[in-house]
Protein backbone atom coordinates (compact mmCIF):
# COMPACT_ATOMS: atom_id res chain seq x y z
CA UNK A 1 0.00 0.00 0.00
CA UNK A 2 1.65 3.25 -1.03
CA UNK A 3 1.35 6.37 1.51
CA UNK A 4 1.68 9.20 0.63
CA UNK A 5 -0.19 11.32 2.64
CA UNK A 6 -1.75 9.96 6.00
CA UNK A 7 -4.04 12.11 8.76
CA UNK A 8 -2.94 11.68 12.59
CA UNK A 9 -5.89 12.36 14.64
CA UNK A 10 -4.87 12.77 17.81
CA UNK A 11 -6.52 12.96 21.23
CA UNK A 12 -5.40 15.86 24.18
CA UNK A 13 -4.61 13.98 27.18
CA UNK A 14 -6.32 14.39 30.59
CA UNK A 15 -3.38 16.59 31.65
CA UNK A 16 -3.04 18.81 28.77
CA UNK A 17 -6.26 19.96 29.11
CA UNK A 18 -7.38 20.55 32.85
CA UNK A 19 -3.54 21.57 33.80
CA UNK A 20 -2.25 22.98 30.96
CA UNK A 21 -5.06 25.08 28.81
CA UNK A 22 -7.94 25.02 31.72
CA UNK A 23 -5.18 25.36 34.36
CA UNK A 24 -8.17 24.23 36.58
CA UNK A 25 -7.32 24.90 40.07
CA UNK A 26 -8.46 21.88 41.73
CA UNK A 27 -6.83 19.38 39.45
CA UNK A 28 -3.59 21.40 39.85
CA UNK A 29 -4.48 21.04 43.72
CA UNK A 30 -5.15 17.20 43.47
CA UNK A 31 -1.50 17.03 41.29
CA UNK A 32 0.02 18.61 44.20
CA UNK A 33 -1.16 16.46 46.80
CA UNK A 34 -0.15 13.49 43.99
CA UNK A 35 -3.66 12.27 45.02
CA UNK A 36 -4.75 8.79 44.52
CA UNK A 37 -7.27 10.07 41.72
CA UNK A 38 -5.08 11.53 39.65
CA UNK A 39 -2.12 9.30 40.10
CA UNK A 40 -1.67 7.99 36.60
CA UNK A 41 -2.52 11.07 34.73
CA UNK A 42 1.02 12.41 34.30
CA UNK A 43 2.26 9.46 33.64
CA UNK A 44 -0.46 8.77 31.02
CA UNK A 45 0.45 12.37 29.73
CA UNK A 46 3.90 11.74 29.18
CA UNK A 47 3.70 8.29 27.54
CA UNK A 48 0.82 9.92 24.84
CA UNK A 49 3.32 12.83 24.02
CA UNK A 50 6.51 10.12 23.38
CA UNK A 51 4.30 8.12 21.32
CA UNK A 52 3.01 11.66 19.27
CA UNK A 53 6.96 12.32 18.98
CA UNK A 54 8.13 8.64 18.11
CA UNK A 55 5.13 8.73 15.14
CA UNK A 56 5.62 12.24 13.83
CA UNK A 57 9.94 11.01 13.65
CA UNK A 58 9.00 7.81 12.38
CA UNK A 59 6.60 9.50 9.01
CA UNK A 60 9.36 11.68 8.65
CA UNK A 61 12.01 9.43 8.65
CA UNK A 62 10.14 7.78 5.99
CA UNK A 63 9.42 10.93 3.87
CA UNK A 64 5.67 10.37 4.47
CA UNK A 65 3.82 13.59 4.58
CA UNK A 66 0.97 14.17 7.34
CA UNK A 67 -1.24 16.31 8.90
CA UNK A 68 -1.99 16.71 12.26
CA UNK A 69 -5.49 17.19 13.86
CA UNK A 70 -7.08 17.44 17.62
CA UNK A 71 -9.96 14.83 17.49
CA UNK A 72 -11.88 17.15 18.92
CA UNK A 73 -11.27 19.70 15.77
CA UNK A 74 -12.34 17.46 12.72
CA UNK A 75 -15.78 19.28 11.86
CA UNK A 76 -16.13 17.55 8.33
CA UNK A 77 -15.44 14.15 6.29
CA UNK A 78 -12.40 13.15 5.30
CA UNK A 79 -11.32 12.82 2.31
CA UNK A 80 -7.80 13.39 0.68
CA UNK A 81 -5.96 10.73 2.44
CA UNK A 82 -4.04 7.31 1.98
CA UNK A 83 -4.47 6.23 5.99
CA UNK A 84 -6.32 7.87 8.92
CA UNK A 85 -4.02 7.14 12.42
CA UNK A 86 -5.88 7.96 15.57
CA UNK A 87 -3.20 8.43 18.49
CA UNK A 88 -4.84 7.92 21.89
CA UNK A 89 -7.07 4.93 22.33
CA UNK A 90 -10.21 3.29 21.64
CA UNK A 91 -12.31 6.58 21.90
CA UNK A 92 -9.98 8.47 19.60
CA UNK A 93 -10.41 6.19 16.39
CA UNK A 94 -13.98 5.63 17.69
CA UNK A 95 -14.40 9.63 17.24
CA UNK A 96 -12.15 9.85 14.34
CA UNK A 97 -14.28 7.03 12.58
CA UNK A 98 -17.45 9.04 12.31
CA UNK A 99 -15.54 11.57 10.08
CA UNK A 100 -14.54 8.54 7.58
CA UNK A 101 -17.23 7.65 5.27
CA UNK A 102 -15.14 6.36 2.76
CA UNK A 103 -12.54 3.40 1.82
CA UNK A 104 -9.88 5.09 4.04
CA UNK A 105 -8.47 2.55 6.00
CA UNK A 106 -7.80 3.16 10.01
CA UNK A 107 -5.05 2.29 12.14
CA UNK A 108 -4.98 2.77 15.77
CA UNK A 109 -2.20 3.38 17.86
CA UNK A 110 -2.42 3.04 21.66
CA UNK A 111 -0.54 5.79 22.73
CA UNK A 112 -0.55 5.08 26.85
CA UNK A 113 -0.41 1.17 27.23
CA UNK A 114 -0.24 1.91 30.94
CA UNK A 115 -4.17 3.66 31.40
CA UNK A 116 -5.69 2.41 28.15
CA UNK A 117 -7.01 -0.49 26.71
CA UNK A 118 -6.19 -0.06 23.44
CA UNK A 119 -9.00 -2.83 21.72
CA UNK A 120 -9.22 -1.24 18.15
CA UNK A 121 -5.55 -0.20 18.32
CA UNK A 122 -3.45 -2.77 16.32
CA UNK A 123 -0.31 -0.27 16.91
CA UNK A 124 1.71 1.06 19.66
CA UNK A 125 4.75 3.34 19.98
CA UNK A 126 7.18 0.34 20.28
CA UNK A 127 5.76 -1.75 17.44
CA UNK A 128 4.31 1.41 15.05
CA UNK A 129 7.67 0.90 13.01
CA UNK A 130 6.91 -2.22 12.25
CA UNK A 131 3.61 -2.21 11.51
CA UNK A 132 3.74 0.97 9.63
CA UNK A 133 5.56 -1.15 7.34
CA UNK A 134 4.00 -4.12 7.32
CA UNK A 135 1.13 -1.90 5.85
CA UNK A 136 3.46 -0.25 3.05
CA UNK A 137 4.38 -3.91 2.15
CA UNK A 138 1.04 -5.41 1.93
CA UNK A 139 1.84 -7.80 4.90
CA UNK A 140 -1.31 -6.93 6.53
CA UNK A 141 -5.02 -5.63 5.15
CA UNK A 142 -7.74 -3.55 6.56
CA UNK A 143 -11.04 -5.55 7.55
CA UNK A 144 -14.24 -4.72 6.89
CA UNK A 145 -16.35 -3.77 10.11
CA UNK A 146 -20.07 -3.36 9.96
CA UNK A 147 -21.54 -0.21 10.98
CA UNK A 148 -25.55 1.12 11.97
CA UNK A 149 -27.27 4.00 10.79
CA UNK A 150 -29.50 5.39 12.61
CA UNK A 151 -32.72 7.11 11.52
CA UNK A 152 -35.56 9.21 13.53
CA UNK A 153 -38.92 9.90 11.88
CA UNK A 154 -37.54 8.75 8.44
CA UNK A 155 -34.52 11.54 8.97
CA UNK A 156 -31.35 9.95 9.03
CA UNK A 157 -29.00 11.11 11.55
CA UNK A 158 -25.67 8.91 10.79
CA UNK A 159 -24.95 6.83 8.83
CA UNK A 160 -21.65 5.54 10.66
CA UNK A 161 -21.90 3.73 14.07
CA UNK A 162 -19.17 2.17 15.11
CA UNK A 163 -19.85 0.75 18.36
CA UNK A 164 -23.70 1.13 20.03
CA UNK A 165 -26.57 3.27 20.01
CA UNK A 166 -28.30 3.31 23.31
CA UNK A 167 -32.39 4.37 23.41
CA UNK A 168 -33.39 5.40 27.08
CA UNK A 169 -34.45 8.20 29.12
CA UNK A 170 -32.58 10.55 30.02
CA UNK A 171 -32.36 9.83 33.80
CA UNK A 172 -30.59 6.71 34.14
CA UNK A 173 -32.84 6.73 37.46
CA UNK A 174 -35.84 6.97 35.30
CA UNK A 175 -38.48 4.10 33.52
CA UNK A 176 -37.67 3.77 29.65
CA UNK A 177 -41.22 3.13 28.09
CA UNK A 178 -41.63 2.04 24.61
CA UNK A 179 -42.77 -0.31 21.64
CA UNK A 180 -40.31 -2.61 20.10
CA UNK A 181 -39.90 -4.84 16.84
CA UNK A 182 -37.00 -6.31 15.59
CA UNK A 183 -37.87 -9.84 14.62
CA UNK A 184 -41.31 -9.95 15.78
CA UNK A 185 -44.12 -7.91 16.05
CA UNK A 186 -44.03 -4.42 17.87
CA UNK A 187 -44.44 -5.25 21.69
CA UNK A 188 -44.91 -2.14 24.75
CA UNK A 189 -42.17 -2.60 27.14
CA UNK A 190 -40.56 -1.46 30.02
CA UNK A 191 -36.87 -1.11 31.13
CA UNK A 192 -33.32 0.36 31.82
CA UNK A 193 -33.26 1.20 27.79
CA UNK A 194 -32.14 -0.86 24.63
CA UNK A 195 -28.75 -1.22 23.92
CA UNK A 196 -28.23 -2.19 19.65
CA UNK A 197 -25.20 -3.20 18.99
CA UNK A 198 -22.26 -3.54 16.21
CA UNK A 199 -20.04 -6.46 16.23
CA UNK A 200 -17.17 -4.16 17.19
CA UNK A 201 -19.60 -2.42 20.05
CA UNK A 202 -19.77 -6.00 21.13
CA UNK A 203 -16.96 -6.29 24.09
CA UNK A 204 -18.54 -3.60 26.27
CA UNK A 205 -21.53 -2.65 27.28
CA UNK A 206 -23.49 -4.86 25.12
CA UNK A 207 -21.14 -7.56 26.91
CA UNK A 208 -21.64 -6.47 30.56
CA UNK A 209 -25.02 -6.71 30.14
CA UNK A 210 -25.28 -10.42 29.63
CA UNK A 211 -25.17 -10.36 25.78
CA UNK A 212 -22.69 -12.54 23.68
CA UNK A 213 -19.18 -11.54 21.76
CA UNK A 214 -19.67 -11.28 18.23
CA UNK A 215 -16.22 -11.94 15.92
CA UNK A 216 -14.97 -8.25 14.89
CA UNK A 217 -15.45 -8.97 11.32
CA UNK A 218 -19.14 -10.82 11.74
CA UNK A 219 -21.87 -9.45 9.78
CA UNK A 220 -24.40 -9.75 12.01
CA UNK A 221 -25.21 -7.06 14.60
CA UNK A 222 -27.17 -7.59 18.02
CA UNK A 223 -30.01 -6.00 20.58
CA UNK A 224 -30.71 -6.11 24.11
CA UNK A 225 -33.43 -4.96 26.28
CA UNK A 226 -31.37 -3.33 29.60
CA UNK A 227 -33.03 -4.72 32.73
CA UNK A 228 -36.85 -5.92 31.64
CA UNK A 229 -39.41 -4.82 34.02
CA UNK A 230 -41.82 -7.69 33.26
CA UNK A 231 -44.49 -8.26 35.54
CA UNK A 232 -45.84 -11.33 36.97
CA UNK A 233 -46.78 -13.97 34.28
CA UNK A 234 -46.07 -11.10 31.45
CA UNK A 235 -43.88 -12.58 28.60
CA UNK A 236 -41.54 -10.52 26.05
CA UNK A 237 -40.19 -11.73 22.79
CA UNK A 238 -38.48 -8.74 21.46
CA UNK A 239 -35.65 -9.21 24.42
CA UNK A 240 -32.73 -9.42 22.20
CA UNK A 241 -31.15 -11.99 19.78
CA UNK A 242 -28.67 -11.53 16.77
CA UNK A 243 -30.00 -9.73 13.89
CA UNK A 244 -28.61 -10.63 10.29
CA UNK A 245 -28.08 -7.17 7.67
CA UNK A 246 -31.71 -7.61 6.43
CA UNK A 247 -33.19 -6.60 9.52
CA UNK A 248 -33.70 -3.48 11.29
CA UNK A 249 -34.69 -2.35 15.24
CA UNK A 250 -37.68 -0.16 15.19
CA UNK A 251 -38.57 1.84 18.31
CA UNK A 252 -41.42 4.00 19.02
CA UNK A 253 -41.14 6.55 22.27
CA UNK A 254 -43.52 5.92 24.75
CA UNK A 255 -41.67 8.86 26.82
CA UNK A 256 -42.14 12.88 26.84
CA UNK A 257 -37.89 13.09 26.98
CA UNK A 258 -35.55 10.59 25.69
CA UNK A 259 -32.49 10.24 23.49
CA UNK A 260 -30.58 8.07 21.49
CA UNK A 261 -26.93 7.43 22.29
CA UNK A 262 -24.34 7.35 19.57
CA UNK A 263 -21.28 5.68 20.29
CA UNK A 264 -20.93 7.06 23.96
CA UNK A 265 -22.56 10.07 25.78
CA UNK A 266 -21.31 12.91 22.84
CA UNK A 267 -23.37 12.03 20.31
CA UNK A 268 -27.16 12.26 21.29
CA UNK A 269 -30.81 13.01 19.46
CA UNK A 270 -33.40 13.86 21.19
CA UNK A 271 -36.16 10.80 20.84
CA UNK A 272 -39.19 12.14 22.36
CA UNK A 273 -43.22 10.77 22.37
CA UNK A 274 -44.78 9.51 19.31
CA UNK A 275 -40.99 9.94 18.02
CA UNK A 276 -39.52 6.91 15.57
CA UNK A 277 -36.16 5.44 15.38
CA UNK A 278 -35.14 3.22 12.95
CA UNK A 279 -31.39 1.15 13.35
CA UNK A 280 -30.13 -1.16 10.81
CA UNK A 281 -26.78 -2.10 9.45
CA UNK A 282 -25.15 1.03 7.56
CA UNK A 283 -23.85 0.03 3.44
CA UNK A 284 -20.56 2.06 4.50
CA UNK A 285 -18.35 -0.20 6.96
CA UNK A 286 -15.15 0.74 8.51
CA UNK A 287 -12.34 -0.57 6.62
CA UNK A 288 -9.67 -0.67 9.50
CA UNK A 289 -6.46 -2.43 10.82
CA UNK A 290 -7.47 -4.51 13.26
CA UNK A 291 -6.54 -8.14 14.75
CA UNK A 292 -9.69 -9.98 13.02
CA UNK A 293 -9.35 -12.14 16.22
CA UNK A 294 -9.28 -9.64 18.86
CA UNK A 295 -12.76 -10.24 20.22
CA UNK A 296 -12.29 -14.14 20.53
CA UNK A 297 -10.13 -12.87 24.28
CA UNK A 298 -13.34 -11.83 25.72
CA UNK A 299 -14.95 -15.41 25.08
Amino acid sequence: MKLSKILLVRKKSTYEIQALEHQESNFLSLIKQNHESIKVVLKAHEEHSSSLENIKLVLNQKNINFDLVDRSSINQNISGYDLVISVGGDGTLLDASHYIHNSIPILGVNSSISSSFGHFCLADSANFKSVLENIEDDKISPINILRLELFINGVSKTDVILNEVLIAHPNPAATSRYLISASNDFEEQRSSGVLVTTPAGSTGTYRACGGGVLPIDCNNYAYLVREPGLRPKEVWHNTGSSLDKRQKVTIISKMRQAMAYVDGPHLNYPFNLGDEIIIQPSSKPLYAFIDSKVNEQFN
